[in-house]
């Protein structure tokens, strides 16, 4: 697996991060293959950890240098939010949305999984108070980049997925578009980037896909496509100072 770097976050020298992508993807790659995983940049060691993702609005913060090893990849929830250097915060995804949040004021980072519940529920709404709370991060000063995931083309959904976003009061109209007898596309995307300008982040700091999942198979795992085959993995990590 290679990474990409969001375009606009090559000024940011203190953070390293990438969305994984695949020259040639393996025939089944699981989560647990990248368990004890770290990278090697400008001489750092950095350990990856990551949660058990069950599609929830649920943020983990980590507070301290200790990452809580095989603890934390078996406690539950979809975001990790953290300004312990040194560490890279992961989420796994195969369609599902990651999001990759940069504090480069008071150096903090987050990295969120959405997928439709998820966002239904408004997980990055909920990640952005979590960082203001916790590392009193100022909501005009994130910078979020979007990795690759299923887009508007592909994303076809159905009325239970309408009426979960319409019952937790997200513009289904704006996010949506029919396609007939009950079915509608999802904009993942648009629907985080709303939750995202709604807590007051800034449109221009927002960093849209470059890529859908389902189009681009060959080099992405697509849920929609092959099932549970594998996953890619999204990082990022504040460098040591």
């Amino acid at each position: 697996m290679k990474f990409i770097e969001a375009g606009g976050w090559k000024k940011f020298n203190g953070i390293f991060h990438g969305f994984g992508v695949w020259e040639e993807k393996p025939a089944a790659v699981r989560k647990k293959d990248f368990r004890g995983w770290s990278f090697q940049t400008g001489g750092e060691v950095i350990p990856l950890v990551s949660l058990r993702q069950v599609h929830s609005d649920k943020v983990i913060a980590l507070l301290d240098g200790n990452p809580r090893g095989e603890e934390l990849w078996n406690e539950e929830g979809d975001a990790l939010i953290s300004q312990v250097p040194g560490l890279a915060l992961g989420v796994f995804t195969a369609d599902c949305l990651p999001l990759l949040l940069y504090d480069p004021v008071e150096r903090a980072v987050g990295a969120v999984h959405a997928g439709w519940r998820g966002t239904a529920q408004g997980i990055t709404r909920k990640v952005i108070q979590e960082m203001k709370k916790k590392f009193a991060s100022r909501n005009e000063k994130l910078q979020v980049a979007m990795g690759p995931c299923i887009g508007p083309c592909c994303y076809e959904t159905d009325e239970p997925v309408k009426e979960a976003f319409q019952k937790n009061r997200l513009p289904w109209e704006l996010i949506s578009l029919p396609r007939g007898s009950g079915k509608w596309l999802l904009d993942l995307a648009k629907a985080n980037a709303y939750l995202l300008e709604e807590a007051g982040v800034k449109q221009e700091n927002i960093q849209p896909p470059q890529y859908c999942t389902l189009c681009e198979r060959h080099r992405f795992y697509s849920y929609r496509a092959e099932g549970n085959r594998g996953r890619q993995l999204n990082f990022i990590a504040l460098r040591k100072q």
